[in-house]
């Protein structure tokens, strides 16, 4: 574990409990796909934060005992369901977990390691295919979804700073897949799978470009890409309309709690631990100054978007505070057809309104991509949605 001063160890033993942060994440941990009873149990156990991967990893390790002992008896669903739990349960304790980069990074290995073991024991036509995509010396990691009907549009779901696409990425993509699209979820540069090789660049779009530019050169899976949306939560948030923005074959994009920009961000007082160690390791910076540096995040900077963007953002959100300030920098920004959705009692990406947020994201996709309406907007025009 890596050397923490005084404030930082004061922070991770008297600030991360369950009364003031952990409550707050069991929505997020809910999609991981952990039974809520069993996160309460797991979060009764640890004492303090230095002990939250291990513990972790401990229940993760019991559900792969179970899905070990279901397979031995041919209970092949009931085995996929741990195996899906584990790791959901080995990405909670690696999720946010900074101050041990080889803790971290064993149990984010052992989600990666049960999730191709739930897969094994899809249907065929039922499983995500694997897909690597060459990029800048090393290569893209994902999972394609791919839909019942040929020639249906394309999903590209962007990553944030700490989820994955084994976890919260394959809950969210089933949900796309099930409304009719084709979905890629992938680890960018920074982020998961590709870390290791490679660790954030701040013209992130680039890897989305090689992306599509992959598919285009491989239409075997007879995805429609005429019709290509892009969407992301917290710093995909930022990241889906900015590849949106520089690709022109992208028809539309949703973020949802993104930073639109890195003003208030600099003041190492006032911003979340979470960030302070977290932004270092997604850029392998040596501090969180340089990492700000390497981020350059502002919306400003890419081309004004115009082509239908979705925008949620939160009055309460701990990661990305002044959730409405980022939301009408994005409205500004765009050009084109745009809708805010601002919850002001909503918290980081949203969490506490997902039961609207994700439904109505994929009405909204639908259309966009599947509908063929609402492509002539006036210029400037902005819906809002629970604004205040």
């Amino acid at each position: 574990m890596e050397k923490l001063s005084l404030k930082e160890k004061l922070v991770f033993s008297f600030i991360f409990n369950e009364k003031r942060v952990y409550q707050h994440w069991y929505t997020r941990f809910l999609i991981c796909g952990v039974d809520l009873e069993r996160i309460r149990r797991v979060v009764a156990r640890i004492k303090n934060w230095y002990e939250w991967c291990s513990e972790w990893s401990k229940e993760g390790e019991s559900l792969e005992n179970l899905a070990h002992g279901s397979l031995s008896k041919g209970n092949t669903y009931t085995a996929r369901w741990y195996f899906h739990e584990a790791a959901g349960c080995f990405h909670i304790g690696e999720h946010f977990f900074y101050i041990d980069h080889r803790q971290k990074n064993e149990s984010q290995e052992r989600v990666r390691v049960n999730y191709r073991k739930a897969l094994d024991l899809y249907r065929d036509e039922k499983r995500p295919v694997r897909i690597e995509i060459p990029f800048s010396k090393t290569v893209i990691p994902g999972y394609l979804r791919i839909a019942e009907q040929h020639e249906s549009p394309l999903i590209l779901l962007i990553n944030g700073m700490d989820n994955l696409k084994e976890v919260e990425n394959h809950y969210f993509g089933n949900l796309l897949s099930d409304a009719g699209f084709n979905v890629y979820t992938f680890d960018g540069p920074g982020q998961g799978e590709m870390w290791k090789n490679m660790k954030f660049i701040s013209d992130y779009e680039k890897a989305v470009t090689a992306i599509i530019d992959w598919f285009y050169e491989n239409d075997k899976y007879h995805v429609n890409l005429a019709r290509i949306g892009t969407v992301g939560f917290s710093l995909g948030g930022y990241l889906a309309p900015r590849a949106a923005a520089f690709d022109k074959r992208i028809c539309c994009a949703v973020g949802n709690g993104g930073p639109a920009h890195l003003r208030g961000f600099s003041n190492e007082k006032k911003v979340n631990p979470i960030l302070l160690k977290g932004l270092p390791y997604l850029t392998g910076t040596k501090n969180y100054r340089e990492s700000l540096e390497q981020l350059d995040i502002d919306i400003k900077k890419a081309p004004p978007i115009d082509r239908p963007l979705l925008v949620f953002h939160s009055g309460k959100d701990r990661l990305v505070p002044k959730g409405r300030e980022h939301a009408d920098y994005f409205m500004e920004w765009a050009v084109g057809e745009k809708e805010l959705k601002y919850y002001p009692d909503g918290e980081h990406i949203c969490a506490n309104y997902l039961d609207e947020v994700l439904p109505y994201t994929i009405d909204w996709l639908r259309k966009h991509l599947m509908n063929g309406q609402g492509d002539v907007v006036e210029k400037g025009r902005i819906k809002m949605v629970r604004s205040q």
